[in-house]
């Protein structure tokens, strides 16, 4: 196999879930990342280039929802039995735009984002996307998937693990109040056409239903 891109082959599965820190997620393939760091406070200056406001304030979340949104899916390719490796091409769906706001601008992004990383327990801050990177910026490869024995029409779609959560942090001039929404990880899929994915996913329907059409109850495929 010559060129740059993704490589997966498909087998007779026809979801695979990439990079989906999950607990659900049984394979991790890393396909893209997001852009390299720039951490920046809300007034733009570097973190950590002074101690942030109320830094030892107690962050107290009422919400925190995460949901794998749908970012790239590729053209349906019609594959033959014979073709073996063929690529795709997946295009931007939606961007995901990273946000953090708060009633006092004195609380630095990075701050929350940490906060924020912590309560999930999970995730590194670093794997956190802060303002300023939105997902559509992140790296992207085209998508080789050996097919070999396997003919149809085919689909690759992309997405990333979205974070929506309110929060009240105690400073020292009294509560501070804000929301933050951000990005982390891949995940991928590759879809057949005419196979109905039978999965919970929404990003991997809404694939399916933009590629493929309407989803069908006569056939399912299998997730893993």
């Amino acid at each position: 196999m010559t060129g740059s891109g993704t490589a997966r082959r498909r087998g007779w599965l026809t979801v695979t879930l990439l990079c989906a820190v999950a607990p659900s997620a049984v394979a991790c393939t890393a396909t893209t990342g997001k852009p390299p760091a720039q951490k920046t406070t809300a007034a733009g200056t570097k973190a950590g280039a002074a101690a942030p406001y109320c830094a030892g304030g107690a962050v107290r979340w009422s919400s925190v929802n995460r949901l794998r949104r749908l970012t790239e899916v590729s053209p349906v390719v019609k594959v033959g039995e014979n073709d073996g490796w063929v690529t795709f091409h997946p295009g931007l769906v939606r961007n995901i735009v990273p946000q953090v706001s708060t009633s006092d601008d004195r609380v630095p992004a990075h701050q929350v984002l940490a906060a924020l990383a912590k309560h999930l327990k999970w995730v590194d801050v670093e794997e956190l996307a802060a303002p300023g990177e939105e997902s559509a910026d992140r790296r992207r490869h085209p998508v080789r998937t050996d097919s070999l024995g396997h003919a149809g029409r085919f689909v690759e779609a992309e997405g990333v693990q979205v974070v929506d959560a309110s929060f009240t942090v105690t400073c020292p001039d009294g509560d501070v109040y804000g929301s933050v929404i951000t990005w982390f990880g891949n995940s991928g899929a590759s879809l057949a056409c005419g196979v109905n994915p039978r999965t919970k996913e929404a990003w991997v329907n809404e694939a399916y239903r933009l590629t493929c059409g309407p989803l069908s109850a006569s056939k399912a495929g299998r997730t893993h």
